[in-house]
C-alpha cells in the first residue's frame, strides 16, 4: 500500500497488548466493521424553515432530509418495498433511484418505511454533507449505522448547486446555513419522536443521545454545533470575487443537544483554533493520512489541527491511508448509478472515476473503516455501551487495521488554546512513533474549501 511507513518492530511489540485487549465485561458485541444485527429502514421528507428565505424558488428555506433507522428482520417481507432515493427531491427533474440501484456498487440494502425495530428508542446522528454534495452521497453511513442501532438523518443544503438549476450561494452563506439546518432538522425529529405524533419515527429516538457528524464543510457544521462560531465571514474572504454578505458576520450558536461529534475530513479551517478549543464533547475526527495531505503543504496539519485544539475527552484522530477527500463520501458509487440512469455518459463516468477513485483505497474499504470507527466511538461515548472501547486504541489499528493510524488525546499546554501565543501547535505525524511536526494554529492565508467535483 503506497505511503504506509515502516512500523517499528519494537513499538509494535509494546502496542500489541493494547490492540489485543478483550472486550469489556458483557456479551460479545456485533462486529462494527460488518453489517449489524438490524436491517435498515428509510424515509425522506422536505422541511421548511419559516425563519429563513428560500429565494429564488421557495418562500421559505427548504431542508430535504433522508433518514435511515433500525428495523427487525421479522418486519420485512417480500412485499416490503425497497428504499426509494430521490436524486432531486426539491425539483423532481432527475429520476428517483432505489436501493438495488446502489447495492450493485456496494451500498447496503435498505427498505422503504417498514416499522422501526421493537428495540427502539435509539441514538440519533445528524449528518451534514460537504459543500455541493447531495444527501445520497452518504448512504454508506446511513445504512451501516442504522444496522447497528442508530437513527441517521442526512440533510441536503439548499443553495449548494448540486444540480445546474439550483441557486449557488456564497461559501459564507453555505457555511452560515449549515449548522442552522442541522439544528432545525434535530428539532423537527425530536417533535416527530414525541408520543402521539403519529409519525413513522415516533418513539425511535433517545433525545439525550444525539451526535453530529458531517463530511468536509459538513464536518465544519458538526464542530460548530458543538462549539459555536463567532463569525463565518472572518475566515472566508477571498473564496469568491464578492465579499461575504455582511449578515454572515454574525455568530452561530452551539447546540447543547449535541453530545458527541464525528467530522469526516472536516473543514476545520473555517474555525479559529480557539473556537475549535470550545469543543468540549467527545470527538472523533476521521480523515486523510498525513503523508497524503503533505503533498499540499498548507493541508499537512489539517486533521491534527482540530485534534490538538479539541478540549473534550476523549478526543481521537483516525488517519486512513491511501484516501483522498472523496473517499469519505459515496462519490465513486454514484458514478455508476448516474451512468446507469443516463445522467452522465460512460466517458464522463470513466474520466471522473480516474480523477476521484482510481489509485486510492477502494471506496468500499474506506467506507468500512469509516463506519467501523464511527460505530465503535458512538457506541462507547454516546450510548455508553461496553465492548467497543478496545477498537479505540492505537494498538488495535496497528495489529488489526493497518490502513488506519489512531491517535488518542494529545498533550498540550493549557495556554495553547489562545490564537496569539504560542502561535504554533505540535502534533505527532505517525502512530506509533515519536516523530513530531509543528504547524500554525491559524494559517496566515486561507485554506481552500473542497467542493464536490462530480459533474451534474
Amino acid at each position: 500500500m503506497k505511503g504506509v511507513p515502516v512500523r517499528s518492530f519494537v513499538a509494535a511489540l509494546v502496542i500489541l497488548s493494547l490492540g489485543a485487549l478483550p472486550a469489556l465485561a458483557g456479551p460479545p458485541v456485533p462486529d462494527p466493521g460488518a453489517p449489524g444485527p438490524f436491517l435498515a429502514g428509510h424515509t425522506s421528507f422536505v422541511l421548511s424553515d419559516p425563519g429563513r428565505s428560500g429565494a429564488p424558488d421557495f418562500e421559505f428555506r427548504p431542508i430535504p432530509v433522508e433518514v435511515w433507522y433500525p428495523v427487525d428482520a421479522a418486519d420485512v417481507t417480500g412485499a416490503t418495498p425497497e428504499a426509494v432515493y430521490p436524486l432531486d427531491i426539491l425539483y423532481g427533474y432527475a429520476p428517483d433511484t432505489v436501493s438495488s440501484d446502489w447495492e450493485k456498487y456496494g451500498i447496503d440494502r435498505a427498505w422503504q418505511e417498514p416499522p422501526p425495530s421493537a428495540g427502539r428508542p435509539f441514538p440519533l446522528v445528524v449528518f451534514s454533507p460537504g459543500w455541493g454534495a447531495p444527501a445520497w452521497w452518504h448512504m454508506s453511513v446511513g445504512t451501516r449505522l442504522a444496522s447497528h442501532g442508530f437513527v441517521v438523518a442526512v440533510m441536503y443544503h439548499y443553495g449548494d448547486w448540486w444540480w445546474a438549476w439550483e441557486p449557488f450561494d456564497h461559501l459564507a452563506v453555505a457555511s452560515w446555513n449549515r449548522p442552522r439546518d442541522a439544528s432545525f432538522v434535530l428539532t423537527d425529529l425530536l417533535a416527530k419522536n414525541e408520543g402521539g405524533s403519529g409519525h413513522l419515527l415516533s418513539g425511535t429516538i433517545r433525545p439525550d443521545e444525539v451526535a453530529a457528524s458531517g463530511w468536509s464543510l459538513g464536518g465544519y457544521a458538526s464542530m460548530t454545533l458543538a462549539a459555536g462560531d463567532d463569525s463565518v465571514c472572518d475566515t472566508l474572504y477571498g473564496y469568491f470575487p464578492e465579499d461575504p454578505p455582511a449578515w454572515t458576520c454574525s455568530p452561530s450558536a452551539a447546540d447543547p443537544r449535541i453530545r458527541a461529534i464525528v467530522p469526516l475530513d472536516g473543514s476545520n479551517q473555517v474555525l479559529h483554533f480557539d473556537e475549535l478549543a470550545r469543543v468540549e464533547v467527545p470527538a472523533l475526527g476521521i480523515g486523510e493520512e498525513w503523508t497524503e495531505l503533505a503533498l499540499d503543504p498548507p493541508f499537512a496539519s489539517w486533521q491534527a489541527r482540530q485534534h490538538a485544539a479539541f478540549s473534550g475527552r476523549p478526543a481521537y484522530r483516525a488517519d486512513v491511508f491511501d484516501t483522498n477527500h472523496q473517499s469519505f463520501s459515496d462519490a465513486c458509487e454514484s458514478l455508476g448509478v448516474l451512468e446507469d440512469k443516463g445522467i452522465i455518459s460512460a466517458e464522463e463516468a470513466a474520466f471522473l472515476r480516474s480523477v476521484l477513485c482510481d489509485g486510492y483505497l477502494p471506496s468500499g474499504e474506506a467506507h468500512r473503516l469509516t463506519t467501523k470507527y464511527m460505530i465503535a466511538f458512538l457506541k462507547t461515548n454516546l450510548s455508553g455501551e461496553p465492548g467497543y472501547q478496545n477498537v479505540l486504541t492505537p494498538g488495535y489499528a496497528l495489529t488489526r487495521e493497518p490502513a488506519v493510524e489512531f491517535f488518542v488525546t494529545e498533550k498540550r499546554s493549557p495556554a495553547s488554546i489562545f490564537d496569539d501565543w504560542p502561535p504554533d501547535f505540535i502534533y505527532f505525524m505517525h502512530q506509533p512513533g515519536s516523530e513530531q511536526a509543528r504547524a500554525r494554529k491559524d494559517p496566515p492565508s486561507p485554506l481552500r474549501i473542497p467542493r464536490a467535483t462530480q459533474k451534474r
